[in-house]
């Protein structure tokens, strides 16, 4: 990693959001309402509140929906959208979109998920471990619901599937990516960013996994999105 603070961040933004469609039949989940606002606003406060400048959204399911969603917050971010005409999975739309940011490093992350972490402790981690790319984690008393990641001095060895029980270490969702990532490792056009990328190449790229303190919020399910009212504080604005 270099020394420049990251400024850009790839936001995934593009999926049908299959388990809300009986609550938000024609809403995409970052749209979803909290408090009034969409959630995804939450999110770009956040990501603005942590110097990032820029960032590149990948829309596909209700793109039109979507981006108006993005342009109706009312913070400095320069946006970016990258439409798909058909679906390229996590792993092609982040690889699209490091094409577009260039040379430098950037963030990438769920437009449906909550992870509020401290991103310029993120990146001095990932800086002071040398990784070829950074995978923020989180540690949860049990990790049964998700695929434990198997971590040694700070590069991380597996991705495990779902199954262990116990405490430990889960993706939390949240990358740091150098911009020739696609150039280093070619992948296909349409590809999954967990399943065909990172799980069965952990070992290969030793990635520096970097446990981050924060709240984690999910609201791919009816349940989890009713949880968010009383999670998140009412929206007061970008700054």
């Amino acid at each position: 990693m270099d020394g420049q603070r990251v400024e850009q961040a790839i936001i995934l933004a593009g999926g049908f959001g299959t388990r809300l469609r009986t609550i938000l039949p024609d809403l995409p989940k970052p749209l979803a309402p909290v408090h009034g606002v969409p959630f995804i606003h939450y999110v770009l406060r956040w990501l603005e509140q942590n110097g990032v400048a820029r960032i590149i959204a990948c829309t596909g399911h209700l793109a039109e929906k979507m981006e108006a969603g993005f342009r109706s917050y009312g913070g400095r971010l320069q946006m970016t959208f990258q439409r798909e005409d058909s679906p390229l999975g996590t792993g092609g739309a982040i690889y699209r979109a490091l094409h577009e940011a260039g040379a430098g490093s950037a963030f990438a992350l769920n437009g449906d998920t909550y992870f509020p972490a401290d991103l310029h402790h993120f990146q001095a981690e990932a800086r002071r471990l040398g990784g070829p790319f950074a995978v923020a984690l989180r540690r949860l008393p049990d990790v049964s619901r998700y695929g434990a990641v198997d971590v040694d001095s700070g590069r991380i060895l597996a991705m495990n599937e779902k199954g262990r029980q116990g405490p430990g270490l889960v993706n939390a969702g949240l990358y740091l990516l150098p911009g020739d990532l696609w150039r280093r490792f070619p992948m296909p056009d349409v590809f999954s960013w967990e399943t065909d990328f990172l799980q069965p190449r952990a070992a290969l790229l030793g990635p520096a996994g970097i446990a981050l303190d924060a709240p984690f919020l999910d609201i791919g399910t009816p349940e989890s999105y009713r949880e968010t009212d009383t999670v998140l504080p009412p929206f007061s604005g970008s700054r």
